[in-house]
């Protein structure tokens, strides 16, 4: 069973095992910094071994995917970085069964660039039936947008079901046709255009055509990668003429419809500021609210620079208001008490809620 603990302010995943167990794994680990695994210490404490992995500043898959919608990209940047790890695991003879890819054991930075991984000697799964369980959880929760994204993830799926997997079959599936389908367009376009074209009168020495040509080839193989694949064109709403006719007065009925949304006065949290500072006190109006300090990714945005890109999580449930802290480096108070990451309270008015160092009252 897991456990979430913050300790001389770092924030750590544990682990405890019942047994003492002793492995040349531990030791590799232990002396040898594999870039993507999180790095971890063992200590044992009333004959209980503990596993204690540091997991400061990231979000766990499983959180992340409840507030971010993931694609075909960022699963190109995890099996990527998965097929790094293993070949480094096997440089250093370890089993790459050890390795987690359960959601809540996979950690990711907010900029989506640097993964974590676990190693876990002491609870290993075959990595085939690992990535059958981990496409199973990303297709149930991945973005449902462009659809030739998602059949490449379901490609991947497929593959996935065999007996034996190659981590490069399921790269080349996600990097599949990726920007050709413009060039090879371009070229057709291009031919067409120069047969139709008359050749000039003077004609070029053929050292200079081929000079020409070779430049050419050579400009759009650097730019090959820099353009996106030209699809249809779609016609947009804005481009669509709209023509409005005068519509016949109809007499309001005896009993109108009333939207209830926009009549009701719906009670909404506020975190009221009470800190030294310039910012704001913050209305809770949406049934998932994060707070932090980056635009764009926030609801209510807290300007001081001690505080987290996403610092917390409110999530409002049957009217009641729940907090949870999303790792934040400096962490969240509430009355006092440092929250673990994942640790989810409920609110009360009056509640004292401190996020790094700015305070709030809950009302």
């Amino acid at each position: 069973m897991a456990e979430y603990r913050r300790n001389s302010g770092k924030s750590y995943l544990l682990f405890k095992q019942d047994t003492m167990i002793q492995s040349y794994e531990y030791q590799m680990l232990k002396k040898n910094k594999i870039a993507g695994l999180l790095s971890f210490e063992i200590t044992n404490e009333n004959g209980e071994q503990q596993f204690w992995y540091d997991i400061s500043g990231r979000h766990s898959l499983e959180n992340w995917m409840e507030i971010q919608r993931l694609g075909t990209a960022f699963l190109r940047k995890f099996i990527t970085a998965l097929k790094g790890i293993l070949e480094q695991m096997g440089e250093y003879l370890l089993d790459t069964d050890g390795i987690s890819l359960a959601p809540a054991y996979i950690f990711v930075d907010a900029k989506e660039e640097n993964f974590g991984f676990c190693c876990m000697p002491f609870a290993k799964k075959t990595l085939e039936e690992s990535l059958r369980s981990f496409m199973e959880y990303y297709l149930s929760h991945m973005e449902h947008g462009n659809g030739e994204d998602i059949q490449k993830c379901y490609n991947v799926y497929e593959v996935c079901q065999m007996e034996h997997i190659r981590i490069e079959e399921l790269l080349e599936i996600l990097y599949e046709k990726e920007n050709t389908e413009f060039f090879d367009r371009e070229d057709e376009i291009c031919q067409s255009r120069e047969s139709e074209v008359k050749k000039p009168e003077i004609e070029e020495k053929d050292t200079d055509k081929k000079n020409t040509h070779k430049n050419l080839t050579e400009q759009k193989k650097k730019s090959r990668w820099k353009f996106p694949v030209m699809k249809k064109k779609i016609q947009t709403e804005a481009e669509f003429a709209y023509v409005f006719e005068p519509q016949e007065y109809v007499a309001e009925s005896i009993n109108p419809t009333v939207f209830l949304g926009s009549e009701t006065n719906e009670i909404i949290g506020e975190l009221r500021y009470e800190g030294d500072g310039n910012e704001q006190n913050i209305k809770i109006n949406a049934p998932v609210f994060l707070i932090g300090n980056h635009n764009g990714e926030v609801d209510g945005k807290i300007c001081d620079d001690t505080v987290s890109r996403i610092h917390a999580k409110i999530t409002i449930e049957d009217g009641c208001y729940y907090m949870e802290d999303m790792n934040s480096t400096n962490g969240t108070y509430r009355n006092g008490e440092l929250l673990n990451y994942m640790e989810k309270v409920k609110l009360e008015k009056n509640d004292r809620i401190v996020f790094s160092k700015e305070a709030y009252r809950f009302v």
